[in-house]
């Protein structure tokens, strides 16, 4: 859970806060557009344990079921996967203990975040690369079957000039 209202996916600017009490971490903030949030009960959350910047970033581990001072807000509406739910979540003096911090420092979320990013990004990619290809080919074949004033919609010239675009792009997004 690291997207805020206001920072974005911008790791250096989050504003959740995780304070040391004791044993346990407090942590008060807020997140938004978190995939799964609304079903999620374990949830990896970036806090910022220290200083400004990236330096100040941590990971802290929740089990967030009857978890005092955590709530899951509104379901949000998006343009695509709508079978994965995304949600807005709030901590409100929510306590964690200390144990749960992820690698046992303060400080380590934001190169332990940079780690993985690239990788959870690049399988996002390579599923959208898989959707325009078949599109395309789906494309090809409707309009080699449909007719239009006597004749295929691949005899015409236009149509081919698109489709020919639509597979460029295809090609360039591989």
């Amino acid at each position: 859970a690291m997207t805020e209202p206001g920072a974005g996916s911008d790791l250096k600017a989050i504003r959740t806060k995780a304070r040391l009490d004791g044993d346990h971490y407090v942590v008060d903030g807020a997140k938004t557009f978190i995939t799964n949030g609304f079903t999620a009960n374990l949830l990896v959350v970036v806090v910022r344990t220290g200083e400004a910047g990236a330096k100040g970033v941590s990971l802290i581990v929740m089990e967030t079921e009857n978890l005092p001072g955590f709530s899951v807000g509104r379901r949000l509406e998006k343009l695509g996967q709508h079978a994965s739910d995304t949600a807005e979540l709030s901590f409100d003096g929510v306590r964690v203990p200390a144990s749960q911090l992820l690698g046992g420092q303060e400080g380590e979320g934001f190169k332990q975040l940079m780690s993985q990013l690239t990788y959870e990004r690049l399988l996002l990619a390579v599923n959208a690369a898989a959707v325009i290809e078949r599109a395309v080919e789906l494309t090809v074949d409707y309009t080699k079957q449909r007719k239009a004033f006597g004749q295929a919609l691949a005899d015409f010239q236009n149509t081919r000039f698109k489709l020919a675009e639509c597979a460029t792009m295809a090609h360039v997004v591989r």
